[in-house]
């Protein structure tokens, strides 16, 4: 498995990326805009967060998949690029769970009229995901050997993952629960709009990734060099 940027020469230039990236985010935004219904008869207006909401919602837990593969990868191959592309997979998806759960409480005060409700399973679920993967980020603030880290925080990342599949289904497995206002998301222009989301937040999250990875990798090397510095006492 590539790490993000590890050849650059085969891949679309980073800045390229970016820029396409937020071109197509603010095409999304043209859609919701312009295209689809600009209100909805049981919440009106506020039903419009969930093309925010459900983007960075599928593709937080497209990036917790990814990295817990790459944190297994690490465990079968132990190469430090996977450890970073990992680790970095991780901060990006913790960036979109974290704007899922400010869309989810901004959709739940539409619908139920408070900000949170604690007896919904997906809200919850999503929580506990979030708290996990900050515990991840935590565990490798800990750790300063490289080698133990990477280890430490592989196993993590791998038992974290298996979280995704719970926040998926818990509609599904706990009743659906979470969305109490039957709201149809059936009109061809609403479900186009939200892949279309999905997927231009998920080339903007890819290009967040790739910058991140390359942060790290600097940040490596620099240590590593730091190292072999003090080493040969200069």
């Amino acid at each position: 498995m590539t790490a993000p940027g590890e050849t650059r020469e085969r891949t679309m230039p980073l800045r390229l990326h970016m820029i396409l990236g937020w071109l197509l985010v603010i095409g999304t935004l043209g859609l919701i805009g312009y295209w689809i219904p600009p209100g909805e008869k049981t919440l009106g207006e506020s039903y419009l967060i969930f093309f925010f909401h459900f983007p960075s919602a599928i593709n937080c837990l497209n990036f917790f998949l990814i990295a817990g593969a790459l944190s297994c990868a690490y465990l079968v191959r132990r190469r430090p690029t996977l450890d970073l592309a990992a680790a970095t997979a991780v901060e990006v998806g913790v960036l979109a769970c974290t704007i899922t759960l400010a869309t989810g409480s901004i959709w739940a005060k539409a619908a139920w009229g408070v900000w949170w409700q604690p007896k919904d399973p997906r809200l919850m679920t999503v929580a506990i995901m979030w708290l996990t993967y900050a515990g991840y980020l935590a565990l490798r603030g800990a750790i300063d050997e490289p080698t133990k880290r990477a280890r430490f925080c592989a196993a993590f990342g791998v038992v974290a993952a298996l979280n995704v599949p719970l926040v998926y289904f818990s509609i599904k497995w706990f009743g659906d629960v979470s969305h109490p206002m039957a709201v149809d998301f059936s009109e061809r222009s609403m479900v186009i709009t939200r892949w279309v989301g999905a997927a231009s937040f998920l080339v903007l999250y890819c290009g967040l990734w790739r910058l991140r990875y390359r942060v790290r990798l600097a940040e490596s090397e620099a240590a590593s060099l730091e190292e072999a510095f003090s080493r040969a006492g200069i």
